[in-house]
């Protein structure tokens, strides 16, 4: 899959190993070791389908103010969140889901 993110900031965060420390502090060593190779793993996907909704995964899809965005497991306490990355179009089969932009790492239920 094709990954977006929201801001440069949230890339950076993700993807560059010169971030490690920031990643660390933010949000601890557990996710900052978990997080980059979540963002290998979602890329080796070809579509948001292929993504397991078991874990360590757990990939769902969002409710409440949260509507259409979905989530998928970083740690027992964080995940990753998402969403389409063409948010105009509501797709039903996940099979069409190719590319998707990165919102936040956020903690369960904050």
């Amino acid at each position: 899959m094709d990954l977006t993110y929201k801001n440069n900031k949230l890339k950076e965060l993700c993807e560059n190993p010169k971030y490690e420390k920031e990643l660390v502090k933010k949000y601890g060593t557990e996710v900052a070791k978990k997080l980059p190779l979540r963002i290998i793993q979602l890329k080796s996907f070809n579509t948001l389908n292929d993504v397991p909704i078991n874990p360590p995964f757990r990939r769902h899809k969002l409710s409440g103010d949260r509507d259409g965005e979905f989530a998928v497991s970083i740690t027992s306490q964080y995940r990753l969140i998402f969403r389409i990355k063409n948010n105009n179009i509501i797709i039903e089969d996940l099979r069409n889901i190719r590319e998707i932009e990165i919102m936040e790492v956020s903690k369960h239920y904050e």
